[in-house]
C-alpha cells in the first residue's frame, strides 16, 4: 500500500469521550481515507483509550488509526514527538483530544503544505455563551492565537530539522508558541490556513 499524504498527530489523557468525538469527526474528513492516517499518542496509557481507538477503527469506512502509548514520556509535548515519529507522512497535522475538526479541516491544510509552506495554521473557533465565565473568555482566545497545536500542520522535514516539541514543557502551554519560534529561527515559511477550521467547545 502507499503511505498516506498526511498524517494527523492526536496527543490524549484518560479522556476517551472527548477523544471518540474527536476521532469520528476526523473519520468524516471529505478526504479519501487512504490519503490520511491517525495517530493517537496515549499519555500514560488506559485501557478506556485504547478501547476506544479499537472501536472507532473498526467502523466501515474509517480511515487508518493507529494506537501508539506513551510510556517514557510525560505531557503532550512528548506524546506528540512520538506521536509524529511514528508517523508514516511527510506532512503532520496536529489537533487535539477536544476538538472537532470540519470536514475540509484536513484538506485545507494539507493543500497548503503541498503548495510550498512549510507550516500552516489553520482557524479555531471556541464557541462561548452571551455571559461566559472567566475561564470560557480565557479560552476564547485561542481564536486569536498565531500557532496553536489544536489546528496546526507541519512538513515532517520541519519537525526533524528543529526536533520537534520541547519536551521540557510537561504541560499543555506554551509548547505550541516554542515550536513556532523553532520554525521561525531556522527560516521555515508558516502561512494561514483559514478554510483548516477546528472547533474547539
Amino acid at each position: 500500500m502507499n503511505p498516506p499524504r498526511i498524517s494527523v498527530v492526536v496527543p490524549t489523557f484518560r479522556r476517551p469521550e472527548l477523544l471518540r468525538r474527536c476521532l469520528l469527526a476526523l473519520c468524516s474528513q471529505d478526504l479519501d481515507p487512504g490519503d490520511f492516517e491517525i495517530v493517537v499518542a496515549d499519555d500514560g496509557p488506559s485501557p478506556g483509550t485504547a478501547r476506544v481507538v479499537n472501536a472507532v477503527r473498526e467502523r466501515p469506512g474509517s480511515a487508518g488509526i493507529r494506537y501508539v502509548p506513551v510510556r517514557l514520556t510525560q505531557g503532550p509535548a512528548g506524546a506528540r514527538n512520538l506521536g509524529w515519529r511514528a508517523a508514516q507522512a511527510p506532512f503532520i497535522a496536529f489537533t487535539d483530544d477536544d476538538t472537532i475538526p470540519r470536514p475540509g479541516w484536513l484538506r485545507a491544510g494539507l493543500a497548503a503544505l503541498e503548495a510550498g509552506a512549510d507550516a500552516a495554521v489553520g482557524r479555531t473557533i471556541v464557541p462561548v455563551p452571551d455571559v461566559p465565565t472567566d475561564y470560557e473568555r480565557g479560552v476564547s482566545g485561542l481564536e486569536r492565537a498565531e500557532f496553536i497545536t489544536a489546528n496546526c500542520f507541519v512538513r515532517r522535514l520541519a519537525l526533524e530539522r528543529t526536533g520537534g516539541f520541547d519536551e521540557r514543557y510537561e504541560k499543555a502551554w506554551r509548547e505550541d508558541s516554542d515550536l513556532q519560534f523553532a520554525l521561525l529561527d531556522r527560516g521555515f515559511w508558516t502561512v494561514s490556513a483559514p478554510e483548516a477550521v477546528v472547533v474547539h467547545p
